[in-house]
């Protein structure tokens, strides 16, 4: 009888350890959000670098656009473009007036393409955020599957065990098999109480996290608008730090308090091998920086009003 209680631990473990995560095609699915195009940028609309000369010496922008809208502007590579708009204004002729015009729809056209970027790279981030929760779910499944199992098992041991041990007479294997079925219950349910060791490969391409972390003047994968806005000091509420340094230390404070270097490496790195609470944490600051670019929307908005005032 105690070889039978042994026999039927050995399988159910076996059960357990089949039960395995096999989610390669998911680790394989490295591009799953990337863009399915590349855009390319045109360099004569950059943000130009340094903006104080000019909002310093031409008062007929700062007398008709706020510094915000200005700072706005330059992010979507039409501070030139609103400094010819107020000339051809003051000019008030036939063929100005058309000039004028067009050159209006060309500040609509790059507005319009900035409200692009910030959906584009918004999309991005949601449907990162989308996959890592979808895999901590997955992962989190199996976990339960896992420790079900080994909650049943644990309590079958136990109950096998009274039964074998008020079969058997004689003392010293009644003592035994009563000895023995305990410890198995007990090993069971421990394994159950510990959480599980189950991870997915994670492959990041993009770096959009590790841009944000990393704090370099340039970025090779969010648009020049989305990174000006990003890093551009006097965009931000109270103008000390830019929005992308105030995001990372946030997540020094609360995502990733208590985190290790490898944790880090793990976040910010190109791949690595995610945990569900790894994964959680992921989808939590992609979700944060998602929301932060979102507000782009509320600037660009300003920005049109403003724009629309001026007759």
């Amino acid at each position: 009888m105690r070889s039978t209680i042994l026999l039927l631990i050995g399988l159910l473990l076996a059960s357990c350890h089949s039960q395995k995560t096999t989610i390669t095609s998911l680790s394989h699915q490295k591009k799953y959000c990337q863009p399915t195009v590349r855009l390319d940028y045109d360099s004569s609309y950059l943000p130009i670098p340094n903006t104080q000369s000019i909002l310093q010496t031409d008062t007929s922008l700062t007398n008709r656009f706020s510094i915000h809208d200005l700072l706005v502007a330059n992010a979507a590579g039409i501070l030139p473009l609103l400094q010819d708009f107020i000339r051809l204004k003051k000019a008030r002729s036939a063929s100005s007036d058309q000039e004028r015009s067009a050159n209006r729809q060309q500040i609509n056209d790059r507005l319009w393409l900035a409200s692009m970027q910030v959906s584009g790279i918004a999309g991005e981030l949601d449907c990162e955020a989308e996959r890592a929760n979808r895999l901590a779910t997955y992962l989190q499944q199996l976990d339960g599957k896992r420790i079900q199992q080994l909650t049943i098992l644990s309590v079958v041991v136990g109950a096998l065990t009274t039964v074998v041990t008020a079969f058997i007479q004689a003392d010293t294997p009644s003592k035994t098999v009563s000895i023995g079925g305990g410890v198995a219950s007990a090993f069971l349910a421990g394994k159950a109480a510990v959480s599980s060791k189950r991870t997915i490969h994670l492959v990041d391409e993009r770096y959009l996290l590790t841009d944000i972390w990393d704090q370099p003047q340039q970025s090779t994968f969010h648009p020049p608008f989305i990174w000006r806005m990003l890093t551009e000091h006097s965009l931000s509420y109270g103008s000390q730090h830019s929005i992308s340094f105030n995001t990372r230390q946030r997540w020094l404070n609360y995502s990733l308090a208590g985190a290790s270097t490898l944790d880090e490496q793990l976040y910010f790195g190109p791949e690595g091998e995610y945990r569900s609470d790894n994964l959680l944490t992921r989808a939590e600051m992609l979700n944060q920086l998602q929301a932060e670019v979102r507000l782009f929307y509320v600037d660009l908005q300003n920005l049109h009003l403003s724009l629309s005032k001026q007759r």
